[in-house]
């Protein structure tokens, strides 16, 4: 499901790009599949309206049909499940027959619309929608295929649940607002609503327009909507992303000041990091080195030259401006770890409990 023209966006809401009128300029398609998703990719759906897609990978489709299958017979069977024939957390104790496991499923999204306080960045909220439909391609959430395929168009279409920022518990998941996500795209809450391309329209509304009908999760899809990282995961990557941009200005304003003084380009020499070791150090001497490169503001002195650029020079620079990759460095690092972490997140199965088909097997997490 790609998406159309009516997806691009202008103006502002609540601080966040949310359409424009103007051609939509030609974007890359990005495909997701369950494992490969970036932050870079993440950014440039939710922030820059580039075209998204589900993957049509049959090997995809399969688990995800026999993951459903297997929650399906599992509640025929009348079998204890967690959250899909017993109630949750400290009622978990407390069994649900097979009949009234759908209506489960449905009370949870309604009973999770408690937030608070002002909305979220919309392109949060795009950002969490498409990690969760992303973790659901990878086939153990027990969810159909039809849920992601409205998560897609809703984003490709500009279509945006407006969630309170207060209520998610963290490590638990986010299942307050996911819930606003979930009873956005099923359409059972007439007092829920959206930001449709600037509008603010109700969920069953912006349902009307798409051509989609009301409904209603099946057993064990409430929680795969609700019980995930998604929202934490997405404003951790955007912010993530914006960390990379400052840290680039970082670099370029430290090389402008560089040559405002200038200073030696000697203590970026590739022998003094590459001896040390640090790779963040590395990379930033690196960085550095090619901003400055070929500035007749900057005394060259990569030959090895001992000699002073004046008389009253200082033999060397003042650390601050000679010791950039050793502070740098270090966070830099730091950046690229948390990046990894956050990517490893993105591209994953996170609620409970999860499915594996191969094994025909369910298991819920301790």
């Amino acid at each position: 499901m790609t998406c159309t023209n009516s997806s691009v966006h202008n103006g502002y809401t609540n601080g966040t790009v949310a359409h424009k009128n103007d051609e939509k300029e030609k974007s890359k398609l990005i495909v997701i599949n369950g494992k490969n998703l970036t932050i870079e990719n993440l950014v440039m759906i939710a922030r820059h309206h580039h075209d998204v897609e589900l993957s049509n990978d049959v090997d995809i489709c399969r688990r995800m049909e026999q993951s459903v299958t297997i929650i399906h017979d599992i509640v025929a069977a009348s079998q204890p499940l967690y959250g899909v024939t017993s109630l949750f957390g400290g009622l978990a104790n407390r069994l649900v027959c097979g009949e009234f496991a759908e209506e489960l499923q449905n009370n949870l999204v309604r009973a999770h619309k408690t937030g608070s306080g002002s909305t979220l960045p919309l392109e949060t909220v795009r950002a969490a929608m498409v990690l969760r439909a992303n973790a659901h391609l990878i086939g153990a959430s027990g969810i159909r295929r039809l849920w992601d395929e409205r998560l897609v168009r809703f984003v490709c279409e500009g279509i945006t649940p407006l969630i309170p920022k207060f209520g998610s518990i963290g490590a638990s998941g986010d299942l307050v607002p996911l819930s606003y996500v979930a009873s956005a795209v099923s359409g059972q809450d007439e007092k829920l609503y959206v930001d449709f391309r600037g509008e603010k329209i109700s969920a069953p509304e912006a349902l009307h327009r798409l051509g989609y009908e009301i409904k209603r999760f099946d057993p064990k899809e409430g929680l795969a909507m609700l019980n995930g990282t998604s929202m934490m995961t997405a404003s951790a990557s955007l912010a993530c992303y914006d960390l990379y941009t400052l840290m680039a200005a970082i670099l370029h304003i430290h090389a402008m000041v560089l040559q405002a003084l200038a200073s030696s380009n000697q203590p970026f020499h590739p022998f003094l990091h590459k001896i040390k070791g640090h790779p963040g150090q590395i990379d930033v001497a690196t960085a550095l080195l090619d901003l400055v490169d070929g500035s007749k503001m900057i005394y060259d002195a990569l030959d090895g030259k001992l000699t002073k650029r004046s008389v009253e020079a200082l033999i060397q620079d003042r650390y601050s401006m000679r010791c950039c990759p050793q502070f740098l460095g270090p966070m830099l690092e730091a950046l690229h770890d948390i990046a990894r972490t956050l990517e490893i997140e993105m591209n994953s199965a996170n609620d409970n409990p999860l499915i594996d088909v191969d094994a025909g097997q369910v298991y819920f997490q301790l």
